[in-house]
């Protein structure tokens, strides 16, 4: 695991000693907010049939929607949080579950659909290329899209040294997406200061 995974694994394991099995555990201030964001996934992404990679799971509280929503989903969540993981294996026993650093150590898998929400927001070194080599390498392993969220706008939002999350540029982050593929959807209609992005391979048709 790399500093800056550590780094981030550390802020997280902290926060679930003082929460536990509670959204802020997982840098939400509520249920809600996490939420807000699942639903631009299933606003664009039919998941009937397919097989779902979560990085950066949390809970696992994603694969809950899924299975209320959707037929056949073959879900799995990583997630470089162990505390995390065991609590996701305890609610979603019919699901699969690992402890992996997904940036620095990627699975071999490819997924149909790979999921990234609130994954991409922590304040590291080199904020802006460590999200941009995140992005291609999850890109890397999906079949038919790759979907993610992340804290910023544009303009970009004033970011505060000391906080552990980090304001994007959200149109920087667009332009380098577009690098990798040209089927690509923004979404920043939802929250001031957050977007979602779509990539979509372009030797795959639309799902």
């Amino acid at each position: 695991m790399n500093s800056e995974s550590q780094k981030i694994k550390n802020i997280y394991q902290e926060k679930y000693k003082k929460y536990g099995v509670d959204p802020r555990s997982l840098c939400w201030h509520q249920k809600g907010a996490a939420h807000q964001r699942f639903r631009q996934f299933w606003a664009e992404i039919d998941f009937s049939n397919k097989s779902v990679l979560d990085v950066g799971c949390g809970f696992g509280e994603m694969a809950k929607f899924l299975k209320k929503r959707y037929e056949g989903v073959d879900y799995t969540g990583v997630d470089i949080v162990p505390e995390f993981i065991e609590e996701a294996k305890k609610n979603y026993p019919e699901y699969q579950f690992f402890v992996r650093d997904f940036f620095s150590k990627p699975m071999s898998e490819t997924y149909d659909v790979i999921l990234a929400s609130g994954v991409l927001n922590s304040n590291v070194p080199e904020n802006m290329e460590y999200r941009k080599k995140a992005i291609k390498i999850i890109f890397a392993h999906a079949k038919k899209v790759l979907a993610f969220n992340m804290l910023g706008a544009y303009p970009q939002p004033e970011n505060d040294p000391t906080s552990n999350v980090w304001y994007a540029d959200s149109l920087e982050i667009l332009k380098y997406c577009t690098t990798l593929t040209r089927r690509v959807i923004f979404r920043a209609n939802y929250h001031p200061t957050d977007f979602t992005i779509f990539m979509y391979p372009t030797k795959e048709e639309f799902i």
